[in-house]
């Protein structure tokens, strides 16, 4: 077994989000959420706002006019792609590196992590239910877990957890028997470092069961996870180990079309997503 309070004080050393980031995660947490919230949140953040004016008038964001104003580019955006790509800039840099514990190489956790929160915002688009805005920050963050485990990882402990694996237990249940702890819910300790809203941690430490406590921000980041596997990306030592919930996808109203057009959307805005967050 690992020792958590060594993790834990790991977990307490990561640098901070900025503030505007915080107030942005909090109002992206009320459902009925008003467009001068999120400008308040992000127009004394001068470096958050020529990201996202620069990001309103992307390709990515399909802007038909130049858009010169904080508020023009959360009408323009969103609150959940603004919310998801202020915390995807902060992140961008760990998050595209390697991580060899995983079998995952230089920038495939980063895809796996964009495809899925790629997936959980498009989700709305299918669903029956509303999903909330922070789905897309949800599901970007939803492996972070895996970075901070990786450190524990030696030699015998990836074999210890890889031969469960093989045996047929889980992969998650794998590191839990192994560590003590698994992915999921370290990552959870990390949006809580960050103080993010508890829903929001909660979709994070849950996104391999979404069936506890279930409600649509779980549900949005599992089933967008299962998206991002079905398409390949990011797969790595986890592979498609992992237990699909069946009621989720019904509880959120997707169809087996709807998550095949899901998808087909992933698969087309990948490229530019990915582009935008290069951008310095």
């Amino acid at each position: 077994m690992m020792n958590i309070a060594e993790m834990t004080q790991d977990i307490g050393v990561l640098a901070p989000m900025p503030a505007s980031v915080k107030r942005l995660s909090e109002a992206a947490s009320k459902p009925d959420v008003k467009i001068g919230e999120i400008v308040e949140a992000v127009k004394f953040d001068q470096a958050l706002t020529a990201d996202l004016l620069r990001a309103a008038n992307s390709v990515w964001s399909g802007a038909a006019r130049e858009i010169d104003t904080v508020q023009a580019a959360v009408v323009r955006l969103g609150v959940a792609r603004i919310l998801g790509f202020a915390t995807g800039k902060r992140l961008h840099n760990t998050m595209a590196g390697p991580c060899e514990a995983y079998h995952l190489g230089e920038r495939e956790l980063w895809r796996h992590s964009l495809a899925t929160a790629l997936a959980a915002g498009k989700i709305a688009s299918f669903a029956s239910t509303d999903i909330p805005a922070s789905a897309f920050t949800a599901a970007l963050l939803h492996d972070f877990g895996k970075l901070i485990l990786a450190r524990y990882h030696s030699a015998e402990v990836i074999g210890k957890i890889s031969a469960l694996a093989e045996k047929g237990q889980l992969y998650i249940e794998a590191e839990r028997m192994v560590l003590g702890t698994d992915h999921a819910a370290v990552g959870g300790m990390a949006a809580k470092h960050w103080q993010f809203p508890q829903n929001l941690v909660n979709a994070i430490e849950r996104h391999h069961e979404p069936d506890i406590d279930p409600n649509a921000l779980q549900d949005a980041v599992h089933v967008a996870n299962i998206v991002a596997k079905t398409l390949g990306i990011g797969l790595g030592s986890e592979q498609m180990n992992m237990e699909a919930s069946a009621d989720a996808p019904t509880r959120l109203g997707l169809s087996s079309a709807s998550m095949e057009a899901l998808c087909a959307a992933v698969l087309v805005e990948l490229p530019q997503t990915e582009a935008l967050f290069e951008v310095k």
